[in-house]
Parts: C-alpha cells; structure tokens; sequence
C-alpha cells in the first residue's frame, strides 16, 4: 500500500533563511463573505476561530495597491502584470510554505481581472475577446459549418470545440455541453506570424533552422525589478515578525510576455436575470457540422453562455528557467470537494487517488456539474460512453437514439493551498459588486526547482486541474498543468514553449 502525505511544509533553500522567517509573517485581516458563497467557494477545510460565525479570520495584511498591478488603485483593475519579481532564482522551492505561494497569487488575480476588464461594465467587450482564437491563426483548424460567421453580430462568440484534451465530452446537470475557446494575447500571436508559425511549412522550416521555440518573457523594466527584490529582501531579514508580505512596486513598467488563454463555457438554458447576475455571460453561436447533429444536418445554434473554467498562461522574465505560470480558475458553482480531496503538494506517492476521486457523503447546495446520482464513497468523474450528438433545441446532448444520457458527478480532486483560499476571500471581497465575485482561483503553478523524482518538472504546487477542462483526468499521476505542457511539441516535433497550439490538428 502507498503511503502519502499532505504537505504544507516550508520552502526549502540553500540557507534555509526564508523558510524561518516567513513562518512568522503576518498581522491580521478580517474579510466578510456570505456563508453560502464562502461554501462553495472554497472547499478548503479551513478552520475559523471559535465564536466568529461566518466570518473568517487570516492573519495576514493585504495593502489596497496590491489589487492593481501599477500598485496606484485602491481595487482591482485593468493594468496587466507582467512578473513576478519576488521570483527569485537562486531558492529551491520544494514545499509549499504560506507566503510562498502570495505573490504568484497575487499575480493570478491580477492578470485575471485586467483580461476581464471594464470590470464595472460587465456587457462591453473584456480585453481577451481582441485577442484572436486559435482558429483565427491557423488556417487548418476550421470550423464545422464556416456559414456560422456569415453576419455574426457584434459582440457574439463563435464557437466549436466541445471536445477535452483527452477526447472527452462534458456535459451539465441540465443535459448541455460544454464548450472551450483558445485565445492568444497579440505577443504571442505576433511572434508565431513573425516566425511564420502558424503554417505547417513555416513550422517546418523553423525546426530546421536551429533555433529555438522562444516566446517574448514578460518583465519590469530593471530598476523597478531590483527595487522590489530589494525591498522583499529587506522586509525577510530585517524584520520579519512584522512584516506585512512581500514588497511591491509603486508602478509597474515593464514589457507584456506572451498569454495564452483557455476558456470554458457552459450553455445556460435559462439566460434570466438570475443567470447574468451569477455568471460572466455572452452571446454565442455554436458552429456545427452534419456529423455532429442528430438529424445530420449542418447549423448554427444561437445561445447564451456562461464562463464555467479559464486557464490563465503567461510568460515571465524571472524566476528558475525563464518559464511560464499557470493560473486557472472556476466559478464556485461548479463542483463539490471530493470526499478523499489531497492537497496540492501530497507528492510521496506514486498513485495520488488510488481509487478515483470518490463522491462525499454529503453536499450542500447545487451545482452545474454534479447532481448526486452515485452512491457516497464511489468514484466519480466517470466519462460519458458512446458518442454524443446535438439536437435543435435543449437539452442539447443527445445519444445516437435521440435519447438524454446521464450527466456524470463531477467532484474537484484537489484542495486548495490554504493560503490561495485566504486570497480568494481577499479578491472576492474586493470584486463584491461584480459578477467576478462568483470565481475563484483553483492555483497558481510555476517552476520553483530542478525536478527529479517525485517533484515532477519542479512545477509548484505539485498538481493543478481545473475541472471543466480536465474533468475525468483529474485523479491521474500526471494531473499537473505545466507537467503536461513540458511535453508539447509541434507538428514537426520540435519543443513547443510548453503549448500545444503549434501543433494544430492534435
């Protein structure tokens, strides 16, 4: 039998000064969340101090200028990071200490509400819809029934891929599929033309040159950058048992790295008002091929969607390997904790969830992807057998016989670092009059140390899955984002830079 820990140990570095002294950071913030959301929200398991009802209590100090990345607002807004400069190469990150993972986080939240920017205007048009899709930049992935961008209207997503990265279809409680969207921000875009990278002879020319795949890294201009390394420094080991975090810059100039965004939608099949005050909302039109639909015929269905899932990539300057950091986030109406959820970082053991992830006893409240049709203590996440078509009208999801299949229980396998749910409960208290309240981030991955048995790449927190878009291989050995991504190559077999955009028709 396979023994496991959950760890939540300090870092690790070659003087062991960091370790020490974050332990003892901290002064006290008091944030308020109602109970209902604070449940689904979370899923955390954390423990509130006895007599303070529904109000969590941290011991932590989050200055107002840490919610826009310029350092100048008092709230959330839209300035995009670039880095992360506390990142610092010279520490081996092995285990997760609290304020380890706060600037990553940070930086997280922060990317993730510039992109969906004019935050008080949530109809106008986010940043992330200029950016173009996957299916802009490469001729040969076409969508299904190219008559569905004939007169799209303005403001309206076009969309087709219903398929996960492991060929598995997800479907909601309410019988309809869910559908996913890759957007590239205009860095990335213009460094994959500028290379001619988005053609299959482009691609093969470029492997044949003897460069490298290289995407544009995000950072500060440097002064900027080693004034907050400094100002971190400073505040570790000068006074660390007052210390309110890590220093951050009073403005952020700098040069944007390449993004790459994933998103997940799910059809409401009732656009009320109730759905548009829980969800990010947009109009869509789905575009469909004959050997897609029950009646084999090709058409364009014009629904409303709500953002279920994002992943969030973003290359930076700092850190160990000039590498990418990976965020991804969910509504919190999503899914229910597994009743054997780990934490991110339980890496000694070879099979994480031996026995799947297995459904809890009880769970409070609805939720989009899990209705409780299995028994307690059985294994969820079970993909959908056989193949599914779409009908006119809703429920979408259809077998072959035109009958409605069972919608699978969806559980999240993995917990979230404690100190990612205290920051949750900072930004959603932040973002309280808005729409983005109802999100959460699930983690913030990053490359922290060399690797090697059982650190994997020497992404940390060891495992990150978001549960829309891998719902049914969130319980793998390899559930782990960046450990996936390290693998991507082109078409050509050439290394991609961690993304498998480059290779088009996989």
């Amino acid at each position: 039998m396979s023994r496991s820990i959950a760890l939540d140990m300090p870092i690790l570095t070659p003087v062991g000064v960091l370790a020490h002294a974050v332990a003892k950071l901290g002064l006290v913030i008091v944030c308020v969340l109602t109970a209902a959301t604070v449940g689904h929200a979370q899923n955390a398991g954390l423990k509130r101090a006895a007599g303070d009802g529904d109000i969590p209590v941290f011991t932590d100090t989050y200055d107002n200028a840490e919610f826009c990345a310029d350092g100048r607002g008092t709230g959330p807004c839209a300035i995009a990071p670039v880095d992360v400069p506390e990142f610092d190469a010279s520490f081996v990150y092995r285990f997760l200490a609290y304020h380890a993972q706060r600037p990553f986080d940070r930086f997280s939240w922060q990317a993730f509400t510039s992109l969906m920017a004019p935050l008080d205007h949530p109809d106008q048009a986010a940043l992330w819809e200029s950016f173009p899709t996957r299916r802009d930049l490469f001729s040969e992935v076409t969508y299904p029934n190219p008559a569905c961008a004939d007169d799209l209207p303005d403001g309206h997503l076009l969309l087709a891929s219903y398929l996960q990265s492991t060929g598995d279809v997800l479907i909601d409680q309410a019988g309809n599929f869910v559908l996913f969207e890759t957007r590239i921000n205009p860095v990335a875009a213009d460094y994959i033309i500028a290379n001619n990278l988005q053609t299959p002879a482009g691609r093969a020319d470029f492997a044949t040159s003897g460069k490298n795949i290289d995407f544009p890294t995000g950072h500060l201009q440097a002064d900027v950058a080693t004034k907050v390394k400094l100002a971190s420094a400073d505040a570790v080991a000068n006074d660390a048992a007052n210390a309110s975090g890590p220093a951050i810059p009073a403005s952020a100039p700098g040069m944007m790295g390449a993004q790459l965004l994933k998103f997940s939608w799910r059809i409401l099949p009732n656009a009320d008002a109730t759905s548009r005050d829980r969800y990010f909302t947009r109009p869509a039109r789905i575009s469909l091929a004959g050997d897609q639909t029950i009646d084999g015929r090709a058409k364009c269905l014009d629904v409303t969607v709500g953002l279920v899932g994002m992943h969030l990539v973003q290359r930076v300057a700092s850190g160990n390997g000039d590498r990418w950091i990976w965020s991804s986030f969910e509504h919190i109406d999503n899914v229910p904790l597994a009743a054997n959820a780990r934490r991110p970082n339980s890496i000694i053991t070879k099979q994480p969830f031996e026995d799947g992830c297995l459904v809890p006893e009880a769970v409070e409240g609805e939720f989009a992807f899990y209705g409780g049709q299995l028994p307690a203590g059985s294994p969820a996440n079970q993909p959908i057998s056989g193949i599914l078509k779409w009908a006119d009208n809703p429920p979408y999801a259809r077998l072959a016989s035109g009958d409605h299949p069972t919608p699978p229980d969806i559980v999240r396998c993995w917990r979230l670092f404690s100190g990612t749910a205290e920051s949750n409960f900072v930004w959603q208290t932040k973002l309280n009059d808005s729409v983005l309240a109802n999100y959460m981030l699930l983690g913030t991955q990053w490359i922290g140390n060399p690797g090697g048995e059982p650190f994997g790449i020497g992404e940390v927190p060891r495992f990150l899955t978001n549960s829309t878009l891998e719902s049914f291989m969130q319980d793998q050995s390899d559930a782990t984002c960046l450990g996936c991504h390290a693998r991507a190559t082109t078409d050509v077999g050439q290394n991609a830079n961690f993304t498998f955009l480059l290779d088009p028709g996989s």
